[in-house]
């Protein structure tokens, strides 16, 4: 009788201590749960964090695939095409919709949304920043589109990562002084190669951010993105404006762009104003801006 006393004692212990390690492993406890401060540290948080994370790849080459052309590579948005996914989307859109109480839903289901059925009608946001030369179309199939249901959520998972920096705010060094508007500042002697490697994203302005020249002109001679082709710039900017060199002209047209729209481009302006964004000159710093024209000038 005792002996069966020992045996169904240990039984016990192995069960419970057997539980406890079931429950250590799967992370069901409290003390494992995701927090503010630290991640979960069970089999099932570190399981959800890698399909997370190949959910965010995978949406990462479809945007890659289809929605650069229009919202960036970076999703900061390309003039005329389309809007600032990074960081307007999270900073203001999303919350001028909430606060308008037009929609009750979280930001999950309005990008899934939005990505799914597209905007077929103008927004009132849209309508804001001037329009665009065409509507967001479908993508879900159920919608018409090409893509899945799983790849709809893979995309949505993509776009919905850039929320905790767009929310932080750009990661400025300290030290950044940006040129602006001011066509009067003193500019140093332009570095042509590293105005190049601005233009192309190769390395990033002195704010920190990656320059959107690319996303916006061709270097091919007539391919037309949403701002003229800069094929041969150098010999045009001359002509452009009465008055103004070349490097004149260009200074003017990257910080003031609206001060003078060439008059028999209308494709390149809406609503009277210039698709050149306005800001430029507030992520550059005056050796940014003298390396871009440098570069722009050797483009004959």
């Amino acid at each position: 009788m005792q002996m069966k006393i020992v045996i169904g004692t240990l039984i016990v212990m192995i069960i419970f201590v057997a539980s406890g390690l079931v429950l250590l492993n799967e992370g069901v406890l409290d003390s494992q749960q995701t927090t503010a401060d630290q991640p979960g540290t069970g089999r099932l948080q570190v399981e959800t964090r890698a399909q997370d994370g190949r959910s965010i790849e995978q949406g990462a080459l479809i945007f890659f695939n289809n929605c650069r052309t229009c919202h960036g590579d970076n999703g900061e948005g390309v003039p005329g095409k389309g809007p600032s996914l990074n960081p307007d989307l999270f900073t203001k859109h999303f919350p001028a919709l909430r606060a308008s109480k037009t929609f009750n839903g979280t930001i999950h289901d309005f990008v899934k949304l939005t990505i799914a059925a597209g905007r077929p009608v103008l927004s009132t946001y849209a309508e804001s920043l001037g329009g665009f030369a065409a509507p967001m179309p479908t993508w879900s199939q159920q919608y018409g589109g090409p893509l899945r249901d799983d790849q709809i959520e893979n995309l949505t998972n993509f776009v919905l990562n850039w929320e905790a920096q767009a929310e932080a705010g750009p990661i400025v060094p300290s030290n950044f002084q940006p040129v602006g508007s001011d066509l009067n500042a003193a500019l140093p002697a332009g570095d042509a190669a590293h105005g190049a490697d601005l233009f192309a994203q190769k390395v990033k302005a002195g704010s920190g951010q990656n320059l959107p020249c690319k996303a916006c002109h061709s270097l091919d001679p007539g391919t037309v993105l949403v701002g003229p082709s800069l094929a041969g710039i150098a010999g045009k900017a001359a002509t452009r404006e009465p008055g103004k060199s070349a490097e004149q002209y260009i200074r003017e047209s990257i910080q003031q762009p609206n001060v003078f729209i060439v008059p028999d481009s209308p494709t390149f302006q809406s609503n009277g104003k210039s698709v050149m964004p306005d800001s430029l000159g507030n992520n550059m710093t005056a050796q940014d801006l003298a390396d871009v024209i440098a570069y722009l000038l050797t483009l004959k």
